[in-house]
């Protein structure tokens, strides 16, 4: 049905044998290389989504790559999924996220969701999430960013603001994957963020 590559850090036998059967319904490849981080960062495939299995999640939080962020699309399988715990995955820059108990199928739903582009979070969470950012913005806001940045550079922050990968960016704007991330470095250092999630949060409002 869809091409791409699911990912986990989990070395758990039956988190693996519950995304292999994910991949296998969805067509998708199962990388469960032992080294994942390695395996995600190399990974040429153009839709990867890499799962989160979540026991606690303010300790998960804490312990974040939050460079594995830079690319692909990430989905939280947590245990006692909560209004709060999904509105901090939204914040973090997660695609969509389940409950650990909930049945298979909508693990399925999350995931064909998330490869089509759209945020997989309950009605509540993303109507919470999206007052919470309407706010108005200083005009000089607006115009410190167009004096920072290119006009190139504002072209990839507006595509990444909209919740595309690295790779959709680059394929959008007819460049390659490594022009993309020399402007998102460029754009880091020029808003003195640190990474793809702050930079969300700072600008996609």
């Amino acid at each position: 049905m869809y091409e791409g590559e699911l990912f986990t850090l989990s070395h758990e036998p039956a988190d693996l044998q519950l995304l292999n059967s994910c991949a296998g319904l969805l067509d998708l490849a199962l990388n469960s290389d032992q080294d994942a981080t390695f395996a995600w960062a190399h990974s040429a495939s153009r839709k990867k989504i890499l799962i989160h299995f979540i026991n606690d999640l303010p300790i998960a939080m804490m312990n974040l790559d939050r460079s594995l962020f830079d690319t692909g699309k990430h989905i939280a399988i947590s245990k006692n999924l909560c209004l709060n715990d999904e509105l901090a995955l939204l914040n973090q820059g997660f695609s969509g996220a389940c409950d650990s108990k909930q049945p298979t199928y909508l693990l399925l739903k999350v995931i064909k969701d998330t490869l089509e582009g759209n945020l997989s979070f309950s009605n509540k969470a993303l109507s919470r999430y999206i007052l919470s950012q309407q706010r108005p913005i200083a005009s000089t806001e607006y115009l410190s960013l167009f004096k920072l940045t290119t006009k190139k550079e504002q072209e990839v922050l507006s595509l990444v603001c909209m919740g595309l990968s690295n790779n959709e960016v680059a394929e959008r704007l007819s460049v390659s994957i490594n022009t993309i991330k020399m402007h998102l470095q460029n754009i880091y250092k020029k808003t003195k963020v640190k990474n793809r999630s702050q930079l969300l949060l700072a600008y996609s409002r």
